[in-house]
């Protein structure tokens, strides 16, 4: 008949006691020194889960788990200059040709022309609403725009389109 020893993995020594203790993850028993806390981390610090496991069972820290700190902004500048995008954003486009020399400076100056459609309308990069009582009250509703004659199926479709079973 076998023998197996009450003290599982722990030291037993009448000379210099120490207690023993049961491990939280796999059940052994070891002496209650041998056993450490389990740590993980929580935010940006590591924090004991209140866990005391053996050598074997203790676990490395989850490195997802811990948060990611993002370093500070930097410190504003008194008065602070920034450019001024509205004035220097412009619907007009730069043609080649038709340059002029500045009368002062002797210096090219490149000439602009407004781009226009074939219905003689200014062209714009988008369509962002007019003066009360004008087609274009609102953005977007251009009436002479592709497909604003009719608000309908798109592409000259005169019925909703059947995918099929999905």
């Amino acid at each position: 008949m076998g023998y197996a020893s009450r003290s599982g993995r722990a030291r037993t020594s009448p000379s210099g006691p120490q207690a023993h203790a049961i491990c939280d993850r796999c059940g052994f028993r070891y002496n209650h020194i041998d056993l450490q806390w389990q740590f993980d981390w929580r935010g940006a610090t590591l924090q004991n889960t209140r866990v005391l496991v053996c050598d074997r069972c203790n676990d490395d820290q989850q490195q997802q788990l811990r948060a990611i700190v993002i370093p500070a902004d930097p410190v504003p500048i008194m008065n602070p200059r920034v450019q001024d995008f509205v004035a220097a954003s412009t619907t007009r486009r730069t043609t080649s040709g038709q340059d002029t020399v500045d009368f002062w400076t002797g210096i090219p100056i490149p000439g602009d022309d407004t781009r226009i459609t074939q219905d003689d309308r200014t062209r714009v990069p988008q369509q962002t609403g007019a003066p009360p009582g004008s087609l274009n009250e609102q953005p977007g509703t251009d009436p002479n725009a592709p497909g604003n004659d009719d608000p309908g199926l798109p592409y000259e479709n005169t019925d909703v389109p059947e995918t099929g079973p999905l």
